[in-house]
């Protein structure tokens, strides 16, 4: 628009000057005979042309000059505009790499716990191996000290049976012998009554 401006100037200046040409061309060759009221008139128009001209182009002016204003105005605003957003993404720029600092500390920080209970979890799976070997060791001796009570208690029944056995069979016997005496007592008391009873 400025280089309009001065466009527009220049063009001005030039029909100002070509009209002065006309008028002093028209002067020099008015004969004698002109009037000096048709002379007033012409300059008097040659004037209000100029006056007319010069208004126009000071309007002009005055509108470019405000259309400036206004675009020197929304440059200012967009300049402002854009120096809020540097300082926005500066500032969000900031927070992500502190955000980003933060989740890579709580991921070590994880990892950390990770290994740890990694570390605590092969610990306690290597006692609960040890345990479960002592826990099974210690079942398969409970298991042989059953066996061996139970064959224990199995002798013991068979020697209590067979001393059953045996006490009945000297009870038997015992009970045999006892019938046996008697019946030798009997016979030989009643030898004797007999022999006694001769005598």
């Amino acid at each position: 628009m400025s280089l309009s401006t001065s466009s527009n100037t220049t063009g001005d200046t030039q029909r100002l000057k070509n009209a002065s040409s006309e008028v002093k061309q028209m002067l020099k060759n008015e004969t004698e005979s002109d009037s000096t009221t048709d002379l007033r008139k012409k300059l008097h128009r040659v004037k209000k042309e100029k006056l007319e001209m010069t208004t126009k182009h000071n309007a002009e002016l005055s509108s470019y000059e405000s259309q400036i204003a206004k675009l020197r105005s929304e440059v200012e605003k967009g300049e402002a505009l854009r120096q809020s957003l540097e300082y926005d993404l500066a500032v969000a720029r900031k927070e992500a790499g502190l955000g980003r600092r933060a989740a890579e500390e709580r991921l070590a920080e994880a990892h950390r716990v990770q290994e740890k209970l990694c570390a605590q979890n092969s610990e306690l799976q290597g006692k609960a191996n040890e345990i479960e070997k002592a826990f099974q060791t210690s079942q398969q001796k409970w298991k042989e000290e059953c066996r061996r009570f139970e064959h224990d208690l199995e002798e013991r029944d068979n020697i209590i049976q067979n001393c059953n056995r045996q006490y009945d069979l000297l009870m038997k016997e015992k009970s045999r012998l006892e019938k046996t005496l008697q019946v030798k007592y009997f016979y030989k008391r009643n030898f004797l009554y007999v022999i006694f009873t001769e005598i």
